[in-house]
């Protein structure tokens, strides 16, 4: 029965990353989805105005009750990147394989 329990343990874990995985690549897809589209809007913008602007339109997606595609773990991502002061907004880093 251990076994057992340890697969499932397993298959669990692999779940999570998996949809950690799916989130990222959510979050990145809108980001170049952005970029590509506005992309020379966005470089006439200073990097505030621009992250502004991108973090609406993520609330207006990913919003977990008002958005056109509701997606709370997206949105946090998005947010996280988004609400940093660098200097650009550029596309989410995976993160390293341990």
């Amino acid at each position: 029965m251990s076994a057992h329990s340890d697969l499932n343990g397993a298959v669990e874990a692999l779940q999570g990353k998996l949809q950690s995985l799916n989130d990222l690549v959510r979050a990145n897809q809108f980001m170049v989805e952005a970029m590509a589209g506005q992309g020379d809007a966005l470089k006439q913008m200073s990097s505030g105005r621009t992250k502004d602007m991108l973090r609406r339109q993520a609330r207006a997606q990913f919003h977990p009750d008002t958005g056109a595609a509701p997606d709370a773990a997206v949105l946090a991502i998005l947010e996280e990147v988004l609400g940093h002061q660098e200097e650009s907004a550029e596309i989410i880093p995976f993160p390293v394989r341990a």
